[in-house]
């Protein structure tokens, strides 16, 4: 009698311009605005009732303030197998309070999925063959004190929390709308010891005083706020919002030396994001990850806390194979956070240079467990920059990669100049820039207010804008998710042995998905699931070959038109019509399942 496992292979970006005046946004039948916790948990229950075999909503655990849910809803054809046995892709938003366009892209991308259902030929066979995890927001109570403005939980009892001012209350005084326009902006003062001054060439714009610049008009610069606890400060005690920082996750969290640190005392400290961790883990089918923050415009791939030099390099090529499909839809470039989104010292080994980011969500969800792994900075002033021209800006590189990047004032200068010229484009929605106007302050006096508003640098106004994001990254979404490792059985094989009931079985499988098994951060690391062939059989059958036959791992087909294909056989006994099942398993690939007869057709 004999076992064996063989494996035989065969071998063989312009950016557009986002919509312009009179450019009206196609009816999707989706309005695309920014939601509030209840609004955005009403759109969810509809979905998941109207489409009950094919998604279901449910809380991963209460936030940080205990006040909302952090609501998952799970998309996948119940009919076609049950979501543990499928592939799955992970998406998450509003991860930090102010960055709300990801919990609006999550939100869509469950409304795009389920809408488009039985008539999309992507979307049908991503939900028939595959499981979709969908976070819409990391930080819900971040995310709806950002867009209400309203602080509805107990400041001193938010985690983090600190008395700011240290008169024995905690987040008593923050910014405010004072003049009571619906927009939370800057309040400017002329002081002469101020420590700002008009930008010469864009007098609108306030840029920092220089050492030693003794030619005014100088002032002090601060958000718009009042004198909440009456002691003649203004939003010098603004309560916390920042439940989760991704600073606070495992993976390179502090240097070698301990002198260089994410946030925290210790990694997953914060609840928020133990409480993502806890779920990912809790779904080891899982194989991708995608979460969106803002704003930059950018395909964001690990690493964060160090260079490419040791990346694998399969895993390499597969982050740019499959982010370059991400740049022709999206029209977003592609990054490594350490070596292009991080201010280098040169000569200062990686792991002693001070604007390294630590304890960051992809690396964790990369580094330590092995998934293709991306944070997506969604929305971007360089079409706006592009359309006015860049002038003395510095082109070598996109936006994103230029010093200063949005706080330059040469580059928010240029992006003024487009607001000014379509300031009537209802695409704007009445977002922009405010030209400073002059207000009497209860306790400040006569100041002015104005600067940009609350959906213009940071997250796109509603409307086309966010429209165009968020359809956008949703194709994406579909076209990568359908890039997971998708393993099948190929065929099963019987043959008569040597003698009376007397079987070889024989069964052929594939990967028939684009990516490996599993990666190879995940191979070198020692955490990679081996996949498993299984020969079950029924009463009355028997073999002295192990059951269970498994393969390191089984190559994708990055699109190619060849399978590596796995064979295992087995030897069985058992009376011809004995049904045997072959039964293939695959942690990050699903599972498949065949039955057939002995001595049967």
């Amino acid at each position: 009698m004999f076992s064996r496992a063989s494996a035989l292979c065969f071998l063989g970006v312009s950016l557009t311009l986002l919509p312009g005046p009179g450019v009206e946004a196609q009816d999707s039948g989706y309005e695309f605005r920014y939601h509030t916790y209840v609004e955005s948990t009403s759109i969810l229950r509809d979905l998941a009732e109207s489409h009950p075999r094919l998604a279901q909503l449910y809380s991963i655990g209460r936030s940080a303030t205990g006040q909302r849910e952090i609501w998952c809803i799970e998309i996948g054809n119940q009919a076609t197998g049950a979501s543990e046995t499928k592939p799955a892709a992970y998406f998450d938003g509003n991860q930090h309070a102010s960055e709300v366009t990801g919990g609006e892209v999550t939100l869509y991308l469950a409304h795009y999925l389920l809408s488009r259902y039985g008539t999309d030929p992507n979307v049908t066979q991503l939900v028939d063959s595959r499981t979709v995890y969908i976070v819409q927001r990391g930080d819900p109570d971040g995310a709806e004190a950002t867009m209400t403005g309203v602080v509805d939980w107990d400041p001193a009892a938010a985690p983090g929390a600190r008395d700011a001012d240290g008169d024995g209350r905690v987040g008593e005084d923050g910014p405010d709308d004072a003049d009571g326009d619906g927009q939370i902006l800057e309040i400017r003062i002329l002081d002469p010891e101020g420590g700002w001054k008009a930008y010469g060439p864009e007098p609108r714009l306030m840029v920092r005083r220089e050492e030693g610049d003794t030619e005014g008009p100088f002032y002090r610069v601060m958000s718009e706020g009042l004198d909440n606890d009456g002691d003649g400060e203004i939003n010098e005690d603004a309560p916390n919002t920042g439940f989760i920082s991704n600073r606070n996750y495992p993976a390179y969290w502090a240097s070698t030396d301990g002198r260089f640190r994410g946030n925290g005392d210790y990694p997953l400290q914060e609840h928020n994001a133990r409480l993502l961790v806890d779920f990912i883990l809790s779904k080891p089918q899982i194989s991708q990850i995608e979460s969106w923050h803002t704003t930059s415009g950018i395909h964001l791939r690990p690493y964060a806390a160090r260079p490419d030099t040791d990346f694998p390099p399969q895993d390499l090529q597969d982050y740019s194979a499959i982010l370059a499909k991400g740049t022709a839809i999206t029209t977003y470039p592609v990054a490594s956070v350490y070596n292009d989104f991080t201010t280098i010292l040169p000569g200062v080994p990686f792991d002693q240079q001070p604007g390294v980011r630590h304890g960051v969500f992809i690396d964790w969800s990369y580094v330590h467990q092995g998934l293709f792994s991306v944070t997506t900075e969604l929305w971007t002033m360089e079409p706006f920059v592009n359309e006015m021209g860049w002038g003395d800006i510095p082109r070598d590189k996109p936006l994103f990669a230029i010093p200063g990047r949005y706080n330059r004032p040469d580059v928010k200068a240029s992006v003024l100049r487009w607001l000014d010229e379509n300031r009537s484009s209802p695409a704007l929605s009445g977002e922009g820039f405010v030209d400073w106007r002059p207000f009497s302050h209860p306790t400040l006096g006569e100041v002015e207010i104005g600067g940009f508003t609350r959906y213009w640098l940071r997250n796109p106004p509603p409307g086309p804008f966010l429209q165009e994001v968020a359809e956008d990254q949703a194709e994406f979404a579909v076209v990568r998710a359908l890039l997971t490792p998708l393993v099948k059985i190929q065929d099963v094989m019987v043959e008569r042995g040597s003698g009376p009931d007397e079987w070889v079985v024989t069964a052929t499988v594939a990967n028939e998905g684009y990516l490996d098994t599993s990666m190879d951060q995940a191979r070198r690391t020692g955490i990679a699931v081996p996949d498993r062939v299984t020969l079950e059989l029924a009463n009355g059958a028997s073999t002295e070959d192990p059951t269970n036959l498994s393969f390191p791992f089984m190559r994708g087909t990055r699109e190619s038109e060849f399978l590596s294909l796995y064979r295992g056989s087995w030897e069985v006994r058992g009376p011809e019509g004995t049904t045997v099942s072959v039964v293939l398993r695959s942690e990050k690939g699903g599972e498949d399942r065949k039955e057939i007869q002995l001595g049967g057709e």
